[in-house]
């Protein structure tokens, strides 16, 4: 299966990579970084991955207006789509409405042999996306096609009509959150990496179908601008990240009283807003005890906590070993 990414009314072409999607061939593993400036639209880089089953994007990019990029696919596939910071519209092939993305929401789409388009608007911030592609061949070899996990999909399937798992797009979890993280950041190479990301990239999968058949946001009355508010205060736990406010402080920030800001905040991401921070305290932990770069005082300090004795205590709770011992598997 091939797949083309080029910018509409232009030359430039920003991908070109073929999937192979047979268990049979050894899978060849291919990284690269395409990065593009341009005097009039400004800077995209797009880290691209090929593992033979897969295809996988992390793009970042800083537009000065607005920009359409095409992707044409030549074989039935499945898309795994994050947006982890920034706006986006997506025209699926085929259906008259766009899908609106913004900041910490996913989905999962069909595409069948086709061009769609996706258009970044122009932004002071950088736009962050993931996106992966999985062959349907493949992908039915993970998820049998009469699955009740995307009977929403399967007409589509026989009509070969685009169209998304999911009428509305779900918040990214923490969890998922953190398996990017863990993709993006791995320094290994060639088959090991090839092996680390796919067993990542199919957890993420599973986290995706998990909650959409959970909860399709069942039960969450909440209203749109509420939801827009739970999603802005998640935005500041992590901007203001390790010195986060207390629940009080961030119910006045995004304008939402305490109790329907914690309601939503679980509903919407899975865990409560102290979960959501220790979460991402202990993963931050794990990295810089993994790198080795820091003292494990110098950790607990960098992460949020001031009592070293603490920190460990809360890392052996989450984690259910110290902070040495994975140090010292680390260097053994």
């Amino acid at each position: 299966m091939e797949i083309f990414i080029k910018f509409k009314d232009s030359d430039i072409l920003l991908r070109r990579e073929e999937l192979t999607g047979n268990d049979r061939q050894t899978e060849s593993f291919l990284e690269r970084q395409v990065r593009i400036q341009h005097d009039l639209m400004g800077c995209i880089t797009d880290t691209q991955i090929s593992t033979g089953n897969f295809l996988i994007s992390h793009c970042s990019f800083q537009l000065t207006q607005p920009v359409q990029l095409i992707k044409k696919v030549e074989e039935d596939s499945i898309q795994l789509d994050f947006a982890l910071k920034g706006d986006s519209q997506v025209q699926l092939a085929g259906r008259l409405t766009r899908q609106h993305f913004s900041t910490g929401q996913h989905n999962i789409s069909y595409l069948p042999p086709s061009k769609s388009v996706y258009e970044y608007g122009m932004s002071t911030q950088p736009l962050d996306y993931t996106k992966i592609l999985i062959p349907k061949s493949v992908y039915f070899r993970l998820v049998p096609i009469d699955s009740d996990l995307h009977c929403g999909l399967v007409t589509r399937f026989a009509q070969h009509k685009a169209a998304y798992l999911n009428v509305e797009n779900l918040c990214i979890t923490p969890a998922m959150d953190w398996l990017i993280r863990d993709m993006r950041a791995s320094q290994r190479t060639g088959t090991l990496k090839r092996l680390f990301l796919e067993s990542k990239l199919l957890e993420l999968l599973m986290l995706q179908l998990e909650q959409m058949q959970g909860t399709k946001l069942v039960g969450f009355s909440s209203k749109k601008e509420d939801i827009r508010k739970i999603q802005e205060a998640r935005e500041v736990l992590d901007s203001s990240y390790p010195g986060s406010p207390t629940i009080v402080e961030l119910a006045k920030l995004v304008g939402l009283n305490e109790f329907n800001l914690k309601r939503g905040f679980k509903q919407q991401f899975g865990t409560t807003i102290l979960g959501y921070i220790t979460q991402r305290r202990m993963e931050e932990a794990k990295r810089f005890l993994l790198e080795g770069e820091k003292t494990i005082s110098e950790i607990s300090y960098w992460v949020g906590y001031k009592n070293p004795a603490h920190f460990t205590v809360a890392f052996k709770h989450y984690f259910g070993m110290l902070p040495s011992a994975i140090r010292a598997d680390q260097s053994g």
